[in-house]
């Protein structure tokens, strides 16, 4: 048995560079939201140890809602894009012994993750005030759904309903004569969250470097919904009522193309491209037209403009119209379906998605940045409990407390 720990241990360790490396991480969360912004400082080269309930795990592992039937334990790739290169330790908390294993691992820890709510955190021991006390210097982090403050911060929420639904973002989208809410992508707000969180753990550790503490660490779902729609509600006339939206100008938004497709126009400084846009639509005489001379007149006869340009814009299909716009010098972009994206040539180009070599086909995304040389390849997400045994070894307890705490069912 020591052989193969030792074997990990040595695995994990090799694996951390970046500029995180030697930050230590203590996750005690579920689902995507946190676990994802964990993902990003381990992508960055922290080491992350994620603590879960030794016998159920994450029910993100083993959810089937999303299509996809997998026991706890089981490599499933959405449950690996949000706990890749992490390492798993099995604790129950809630048994004898089971929280002094985790204040062993918080000791040593610079920052602390979790989406647990308030009360179970009180309960369990593992709120900011019962972490503080152990180690001065964490800094503690919590992602939520509707933020730390207010008659509803205590309640539980998804991205789907504190994101999309209370967060205005799916109501944006959704075409006012609609029979129901446009669908939300799975996971859509979570890692949108994700990146806040993770921003916000490396700014308190940036501010623990430089001798200011660490302060804690808040994002909530409902707070990352306002931030992406910040245009619509900074422009919002309270006078408009609800449903009002900022208007889209015609050479602005998607015309759909011959056989179904889309393109995307996004000519915002539309004096500086009319011409060059008119000569690659192939339509010399939109140019000409008084109607259209100028922005102004363009906004003032945005319907009858619209409906020409949707009129051009049904002669050929997406990937002609791709073509077509080549050698043209402003923002443009096909509609691609998410099953395009992965082949993208910018996205190979630029390794955004990225093969996991351990298990054979499958493909994570990156963070959503660089620091320095993306890595060519990411790990795998662990095993539940995968590296109870290593973990609580580097923390300092001995081979006969380890089996002792395993039969007492404390750990995996």
């Amino acid at each position: 048995m020591g052989g193969v720990v030792e074997e990990r241990r040595e695995a994990v360790s090799g694996s951390r560079t970046g500029p995180l490396a030697g930050i230590k991480v203590v996750e005690l969360a579920q689902w995507v939201f946190v676990p994802s912004a964990a993902a990003i400082l381990a992508d960055l080269g922290a080491d992350v140890v994620r603590i879960e309930h030794p016998r159920h795990g994450d029910p993100y592992s083993a959810m089937t809602t999303a299509g996809a039937e997998n026991g706890a334990t089981a490599q499933s790739a959405r449950s690996a894009q949000a706990n890749r290169g992490k390492r798993s330790v099995g604790i129950d908390l809630a048994r004898p012994g089971g929280r002094e294993l985790a204040y062993t691992l918080v000791r040593g820890a610079d920052a602390f993750l979790t989406s647990f709510r308030e009360d179970a955190l009180n309960r369990l021991g593992m709120s900011q005030a019962h972490l503080a006390a152990l180690n001065p210097q964490l800094v503690y982090a919590r992602g939520d759904a509707f933020g730390p403050e207010g008659p509803d911060s205590a309640l539980p929420g998804y991205d789907i309903t504190a994101f999309w639904a209370r967060g205005g973002v799916g109501a944006l989208v959704t075409d006012p004569e609609a029979s129901q809410v446009a669908r939300q992508p799975p996971s859509f707000g979570d890692r949108i969250a994700s990146v806040g969180l993770a921003a916000g753990v490396l700014a308190s550790l940036l501010g623990r470097e430089r001798g200011t503490g660490s302060d804690p660490v808040s994002a909530s779902l409902m707070g990352s919904a306002a931030w992406v729609t910040a245009s619509e509600i900074i422009s919002h006339d309270p006078g408009a009522g609800p449903g009002a939206r900022v208007k889209v100008p015609p050479l602005t938004g998607s015309y759909r193309c011959a056989g179904g497709g889309w393109i995307m126009l996004n000519l915002m400084q539309s004096d500086r491209y009319w011409d060059d846009f008119c000569k690659h639509i192939g339509a010399p005489e939109l140019r000409l037209d008084e109607r259209f001379a100028d922005s102004v007149s363009r906004d003032g006869n945005a319907a009858e403009l619209r409906a020409a340009l949707e009129a051009v814009f049904a002669r050929r299909t997406r990937d002609e119209w791709a073509a077509a716009f080549a050698t043209f010098d402003g923002p443009w972009a096909p509609v691609q379906d998410v099953t395009e994206l992965a082949d993208d040539p910018q996205i190979v180009a630029n390794g955004f998605v990225r093969p996991v070599p351990e298990i054979d086909g499958m493909r994570l995304v990156r963070a959503p940045f660089t620091v320095g040389e993306a890595a060519e390849t990411l790990p795998r997400g662990p095993e539940l409990g995968e590296h109870t045994e290593s973990v609580l070894l580097d923390a300092g307890c001995d081979w006969d407390e380890i089996v002792r705490l395993k039969d007492a069912g404390v750990i995996t």
